[in-house]
This record gives structure tokens, sequence and C-alpha cells, in this order.
């Protein structure tokens, strides 16, 4: 999870690259987000083509690749951004097979349940390894890439254990494929996902900025924060099938009042007490969102162009991550009277208030888009249910 990772190591980047923007130093962060999208988005066509075991493993050796580089060498700012591109791609082929491969293999309440499980591991992995971040950002912002090394073990249990998938073009009989590989509405949802990360973003991008410059707390409380969100939002997922349950296809947006929530307590903040309470909502809200697309996705799509639409939705939502420095600096630089150089905490803080203001308004669209959604996909009455 190279933003759970990276992004507690803002500051120490900040310290060894004075004359760099915060925008420099974020892409460090991003670099990986646009090589997460443009691999999702080839992912779009080639999960039609290719098995996925040997693509997942490809992944976990580019990011293996891009995560050693660094440690050897590290005084190029230039350098640390292609090498996030490398894990970049290499997360790109790994997470829309995954959740590809749910839609694929589960339906109804059991589909939902693990999507829910993969997200409860994913992020409570990425909390885990977040608050490890942290700590080893104490003693060095260099340090942390040995945090990418974990991937060794993960490489030998695919190799071991994922048996081998059938060819794409065998799953499907003629009459069952269809002529596109991602529907307009399937296109319409991963817009709406581009929207709701560029607010999202803006969290992991400058919270260490808001926190440390404005003396609300240090480099390991930051690292608790962003702890405390993967840690809530892998709980979020254990509870993923009760929450459809109730929200249904509102569900995005629902996830977006608590987006907004964490947002405004950032912006609020007197204290590390709020931040951390920013934290717990933030991971409401990732918890639901980012879980939740493949339970939307799977009402709204045939079977099979699930592939093709979650590889189109998880590009999506790394071009929002990618594209959120440049919008949400852009616009605040428009009103906000902080310089982006020489007064970047205050400048991240005005960041947070145009984020809050973005997410208010994806929230209204997420639930216009539900209450249309509802009403073309009605929802399938169990087995053994009464008929009228």
């Amino acid at each position: 999870q190279i933003n759970t990772i990276a992004s507690v190591m803002l500051t120490g980047l900040a310290a060894d690259f004075p004359t760099a923007t915060s925008n420099d130093l974020q892409w460090v962060m991003q670099m990986g987000m646009l090589g997460g999208f443009l691999i999702s988005l080839a992912m779009t066509f080639l999960s039609r083509k290719f098995r996925k075991k040997p693509m997942i493993l490809i992944g976990e050796f580019l990011i293996l690749i891009g995560g050693a580089v660094p440690i050897l060498i590290h005084n190029n700012l230039y350098l640390l951004w292609v090498c996030a591109l490398v894990v970049g791609i290499g997360q790109g082929f790994i997470t829309p097979l995954l959740g590809s491969l749910i839609l694929l293999n589960f339906e109804g309440e059991t589909q939902n349940k693990v999507l829910g499980l993969n997200s409860f591991f994913g992020t409570g992995g990425a909390a885990v390894l977040s608050a490890v971040a942290g700590i080893v950002a104490t003693t060095g912002w260099i340090n942390v890439y040995y945090i990418y090394f974990l991937v060794i073990p993960v490489i030998i249990g695919t190799l071991l254990l994922m048996p081998m998938d059938p060819k794409p073009s065998e799953m499907f009989a003629p009459e069952q494929k269809s002529k596109s590989p991602v529907p307009l509405v399937g296109v319409i949802q991963c817009v709406l996902a581009v929207l709701i990360m560029i607010s999202y973003a803006t969290f992991p991008l400058n919270l260490s900025f808001v926190v440390e410059g404005g003396g609300l707390g240090t480099a390991a409380e930051v690292g608790y924060g962003m702890t405390a969100v993967t840690v809530v939002g892998a709980l979020v997922g254990l509870f993923l099938n009760q929450i459809i349950k109730v929200c249904k296809l509102f569900v995005a947006g629902v996830g977006c009042v608590f987006g907004l929530a964490a947002t405004l307590c950032v912006v609020f903040a007197p204290n590390i007490i709020v931040i951390y309470i920013a934290a717990l909502l933030d991971g409401v809200f990732f918890g639901i969102v980012m879980a939740a697309g493949g339970y939307v996705i799977g009402r709204i799509v045939k079977p099979d162009q699930m592939a093709s639409t979650f590889s189109l939705s998880m590009s999506f939502v790394s071009l929002g991550t990618v594209f959120s420095p440049t919008i949400m600096n852009g616009i605040t630089g428009l009103w906000s009277s902080f310089d982006p150089v020489t007064q970047i905490p205050d400048f991240a803080h005005d960041a947070f208030v145009t984020s809050a203001v973005w997410f208010a308004v994806v929230m209204v669209l997420e639930f216009i888009w539900g209450a249309y959604l509802t009403k073309r996909f009605p929802e399938k009455a169990p087995e053994g249910a009464a008929k009228g």
C-alpha cells in the first residue's frame, strides 16, 4: 500500500529536499497511483485475454523491485518518483484481479461477505504496515523502503498455493459475451469513483503537513492516525454485508457522509485527539467506499463485464488519487493567502477546506446516482420468496 506507507515520509522528504514544493513531494506517493492507474486501465482489456495468476506474479515482482532500488539510490527525487511508479504498476496488476476473482466466483450475500473479508485483510495489512512505517520513519525516511521486502513471502505463497486459472476465452460461451467490455452505467460509476478519490486523497497527502507543521503531533502520531484509518476500514469490511443490507445502492453516498465529517474534523482540529477522531471517521469512509464498489458493479453489469468494469474502476480510483494534489492544490491556490512552498502547513490546512466542499458536492451526486440505480436495477428477490 504505497499510499499509507509513503504518507509518513513526506516531512522527512521535505527536510532532505528543501527546494521541493509540497506538490513535488506528494508525487512520491502520486506516481505510484499513476502507475496503478495506467495498468489498471490496461487490465480492462488484459483481463479478457490473459490468465490472472501470471499477471499477479508480475505485479508482486515489480513491487519488490520498486521498493528495493531507493534503498541503494535515494538522493534524487525524480528517481523516487520512478520507483513509486514501478510499485504502483505492480499494485495495478494485483488489485483489480483480486476483486474480479471475487465477483466471478461468488454471488449474493456470500459475494458481499467475501468482498468485506478482502477489504478486511487488505486494509488490515495496510494498517500494520502504516504503523510500522510511522515508527520506522522516525529513524529516517529511507528505512521505510525496507518494508517492501515483505512481498517476498507473498510471491512464494502465490507460486505454491494459487491454482492456475482458465483462460478468459474459455470462461463464457459465445452467447454469454457482451459486445462492450464496460457498459455505460459502469463508466459513470467509475467517473464517480474518480471524484470521490480526488477528495479523499487530501487526507493522506496533507495530514503529515497539518499535524507536524502545525505543531499538533509527530511523524509517529501521523502514522498512528493513518493506522486508525486502515484498522477501522478493515473492521468495516467485516460488517460490509450488514451495511449493504441497510444502504444498498446508496452505500457510496453514505460513505461520503463519513468522509466529509472526517475532513471537517481536520479543518477545525485544535489538538491531536480531534485528528484521531478524523482518522476514525475517515476509516469508516474508506472501508465503505472501497469495499462496496465491487457490490455496486456486481449489481449493474453482466458477468462477462465484471472483470473489465472492476479493473476500470480501480484505474479510475488511482486516477483520482494521482490528480488530487494538482486539482486540490490548484483550486486552493485560487483562494488561499498562503504560499505552497514557504507556508506548507497552512496551505495544506486550506487544502482540507477545499476538500470538504468537494466532498459535499460528490456526496449529493452519489445519492442522486444511488436513486437512479435503485430504480433501474431493482434488487432480485431471494430464492424461495413468495411471488405477488
